[in-house]
């Protein structure tokens, strides 16, 4: 009995050695993840994509300025002017129709270093989005009805073609980021593995063309040529690479 005793409580304490070198090996076994993971290499990169889109519309933004002796006689003329200028547009079907600003301010003027009031000016400008083909006789028209400023012309896009371009210029702007890396890489002797991350920046950028202040158009003889420009769409993905 006395040998039987000897052996169970031999075995007994072998059981926890053999626990305690369990969650040893189990560390060892996720030793070359981590490692790897350490000694991981990343290459940074920036595409840029760009599509330049045909413009088809344009927004125009025009006013009317006027002088006077009063206030109230400025404001008054600046009232009916613009109702005679708005009429006229929404007879044209033009879209996007709003009033911009209305300002009535006193006009001084310099004599012998003394600054002395001489009346008021009053200004309004409204703008609104006409297709290009129509923006001469638009213009002709507004004018005819008392504007007496174009204060900006630019040139847009439909929505329709300025996502398209976007999303072409995003995918001009992966291959480019892909080709830098291939090039860097390639030239160092590396190979590329994966990609780890993918940033796109903000939505795609649309620059318009803005054409020049152009003040006292009335009194034209002919409509005023108005010619189409490009809506450029840009596109920016940055990737991270591991080699």
């Amino acid at each position: 009995m006395r040998h039987v005793t000897t052996f169970i409580l031999s075995l007994a304490f072998c059981i926890p050695s053999i626990t305690a070198i369990a969650p040893s090996a189990k560390a060892q076994d996720n030793l070359p993840r981590t490692q790897e993971i350490k000694n991981e290499r990343i290459l940074t990169v920036t595409g840029r994509g760009e599509r330049a889109v045909k413009t088809t519309k344009a927004r125009i933004q025009l006013g009317v300025n006027v002088e006077g002796k009063t206030a109230i006689a400025v404001q008054e003329e600046v009232a009916r002017q613009a109702n005679s200028i708005v009429s006229r547009l929404q007879q044209l079907n033009v879209e996007k129709l709003q009033t911009n600003s209305i300002q009535l301010n006193p006009k001084y003027v310099y004599e012998n270093n003394r600054q002395r009031q001489e009346g008021f000016t009053g200004q309004t400008s409204v703008s609104f989005v006409v297709a290009i083909d129509q923006a001469g006789s638009v213009l002709d028209a507004a004018v005819n009805s008392g504007a007496n400023q174009i204060e900006q012309i630019s040139f847009i896009a439909t929505d329709t073609e300025l996502n398209a371009a976007k999303q072409l210029a995003l995918q001009d702007a992966i291959k480019d980021a892909q080709t830098q890396s291939n090039t860097v890489l390639s030239a160092l002797g590396f190979t590329p593995k994966t990609i780890k991350t993918i940033n796109i920046s903000d939505s795609a950028i649309a620059y318009p063309v803005p054409q020049p202040r152009m003040d006292a158009f009335a009194n034209k003889a002919s409509s005023m040529p108005i010619l189409a420009g490009e809506q450029k769409v840009e596109a920016l993905v940055t990737l991270q690479i591991t080699y």
